[in-house]
């Protein structure tokens, strides 16, 4: 028998590491102080945007390569289609963060993207209106993967792997031993040999790492229902992320049930002290600059109400991701700060904190998204 790993967070990262560590041989228990696929964070619902020219950072590329190779065995694995290859559409204005980041990526890795003006975009993308200053790509090999179902089967997975599940648990502290780690359940301790932290909003009280805080942010995604099948998935109509002329930046994607378009703001919002504070049933946020946007960009779905659902993001301080073991002890591994954008990441990523938690070693690449550059 491995050692015994205990994993606290059961959503995207934290499942995907227990999938991946018990079929490596560790014992694992998976602990979540909510039932599983709960929607408390920011592993739930149905869609997520799986891009590969990555505008954050370069360095993201070669990871997202390996992810996007991995969500096909995976989704094989899984019974059913999880990674949908649609291309997206991003456009904003030439000088901005977002067409920049894109130029960046796509030259320093070659990557199959096609440059379009906002002529071409509307030509080929008729449903969307863009001022004539905003430039565009179109990555082909890119689409969306489903979320929910992504993390259901990777807690089924796990499972099936010999992995103990434990919901509604909380884990109220570790300490870090030479002969382990100790958990406080609540009810007593528990000695495991290994940690993996994927904990979320809920990360600062178990790392307590100043250079590792993440801020809590409570955002809204939002549905439209449009009056015609055109934004229906298979008819054109792709998924979509768009930085306005003030730095917003805003995605979406194509109807794939009556719920009609999902979208929603990356950018913005306000930060909260504790992921507690976020109600069970939050008020939307946002819902008047999504409808300006709309009303901009994709006038069709202008004044189209429909459903919304809470998420909440947790945002490092500079909206990259804090993938590294603890300074406390080595015998800890964490992910956290996934900052809304780490979803697509998910094979790659169980199988970094599987490489960080077994075999001692820092996956080549991922150097960059340590607590270094922080501290």
């Amino acid at each position: 028998m491995g050692p015994e790993v205990a994993v606290i967070g059961a959503g995207m990262a934290g499942s995907s590491a227990a999938m991946r560590l018990a079929r490596r041989g560790a014992k694992v228990t998976l602990f979540d102080q909510f039932d599983f696929g709960h929607e408390r964070g920011s592993s739930h619902g149905a869609t997520r945007l799986f891009r590969t020219a990555y505008y954050e950072h370069p360095d993201y590329v070669p990871i997202l390569q390996r992810a996007r190779a991995m969500w096909k065995e995976f989704e094989k694995e899984a019974g059913e289609p999880l990674f949908v290859e649609t291309g997206v559409l991003e456009a904003g204005p030439p000088g901005g963060g977002v067409m920049t980041g894109l130029r960046a990526a796509i030259d320093q890795h070659r990557l199959p993207a096609a440059f379009l003006d906002a002529a071409q975009v509307r030509r080929e993308h008729p449903m969307m209106l863009l001022p004539r200053s905003f430039e565009a790509i179109f990555e082909r090999e890119a689409g969306f993967v489903f979320a929910g179902k992504t993390v259901a089967h990777q807690i089924r997975l796990a499972r099936e792997a010999g992995a103990i599940l434990r919901p509604r648990t909380r884990i109220a502290s570790f300490e870090a031993r030479p002969d382990g780690v100790a958990l406080d359940v609540g009810e007593g301790e528990e000695m495991f040999d290994r940690l993996v932290i994927a904990a979320g909003a809920w990360a600062n009280t178990l790392l307590d790492l100043p250079a590792a805080e993440v801020t809590p942010v409570p955002k809204t995604l939002f549905w439209r229902r449009p009056a015609t099948d055109q934004f229906d998935l298979g008819k054109g109509f792709v998924p979509f992320a768009v930085e306005t002329a003030d730095g917003r930046f805003f995605y979406g994607f194509p109807a794939i049930d009556a719920d009609g378009v999902k979208l929603a703001e990356h950018t913005g919002g306000a930060g909260i002290s504790r992921p507690e504070d976020q109600g069970l049933d939050p008020a939307p946020i946002g819902e008047a600059d999504i409808d300006a946007f709309l009303a901009a960009t994709i006038p069709a779905l202008a004044g189209r109400p429909g459903r919304h659902q809470g998420c909440l993001y947790e945002r490092s301080a500079d909206h990259h991701f804090l993938i590294d073991r603890h300074p406390k002890s080595d015998r800890v591994v964490f992910a956290a700060g996934l900052s809304g954008h780490g979803f697509k990441f998910s094979p790659v990523l169980g199988e970094a904190l599987v490489a960080m938690t077994l075999d001692d070693k820092t996956p080549e690449g991922w150097e960059f998204l340590s607590l270094k550059r922080i501290s």
